[in-house]
């Protein structure tokens, strides 16, 4: 029982991890993606 228990606990602790590390994954990809847009729009307009 007790070793179900802690099992229960690390594959909650795992689960949660890994949703929080592609969560920041996400942002720092949106992140540089907003970067790479902004520049491109004023490569843009620069050029017009």
């Amino acid at each position: 029982m007790i070793k179900t228990l802690i099992k229960l606990k690390i594959l909650k602790f795992i689960l949660i991890g890994g949703v929080s590390a592609a969560y920041a994954f996400k942002r720092y990809c949106d992140q540089k993606n907003e970067v790479k847009s902004k520049k491109n729009k004023k490569t843009l307009l620069l050029t017009k």
